[in-house]
């Protein structure tokens, strides 16, 4: 998807599988930034009252994805200047692919192998079961990569660096994309 010439950003929106450390970077980028951060899983407990993994094991994966949808909506009406994290389910709904294309929202693709996700969700107590699988990681990352690319403004590899590292080369490219 061709995006517009690079102006103010209000809100920079984090993508990417579960695992793939889009809390913790958007923690980083933000204190980087001096903004604030809002998290998905966050917004998900505050709307239902349990955490996610209880909200897809009590209500259901399809209520579980409603509730992430709502959170980003809510960001994405958010006045910014903010950083933000979304569920990765939401580049599954083909209506969202364009949402984010507002001029004043960057989206940032935070991209892992599946060897790396599965390692990071570990025995995952604070995850849903099925993200423990590797064959479920792997056909899931196979099936969200082109959604998240056409979403997003910039890629980054996170494999190999650490949570500050990844932090300081996402305001590195939105600095380089302010610049135009």
């Amino acid at each position: 998807m061709s995006r517009p010439a690079p102006g103010p950003i209000r809100v920079v929106l984090l993508v990417g599988m579960m695992g793939v450390g889009k809390s913790s970077v958007g923690r980083a980028t933000a204190r980087l930034l001096g903004w604030p951060y809002l998290d998905n899983d966050d917004q998900v407990r505050g709307l239902a009252g349990v955490a996610s993994p209880e909200v897809a094991s009590t209500l259901g994966i399809e209520e579980l994805h409603r509730l992430e949808r709502a959170a980003l909506d809510a960001v994405l009406a958010h006045p910014g200047p903010l950083v933000a994290s979304a569920a990765g389910s939401v580049v599954d709904d083909v209506a969202w692919r364009e949402k984010p294309g507002q001029d004043d929202v960057l989206v940032a693709w935070l991209r892992a192998r599946p060897e790396t996700l599965l390692a990071r969700v570990g025995a995952g107590a604070s995850r849903r079961t099925d993200a423990r699988s590797a064959t479920w990681t792997e056909a899931t990352l196979a099936r969200r990569e082109p959604a998240f690319a056409a979403a997003a403004d910039l890629v980054l590899d996170v494999d190999e660096q650490a949570v500050d590292e990844c932090a300081a080369a996402l305001v590195a490219l939105i600095a380089r994309r302010r610049r135009g």
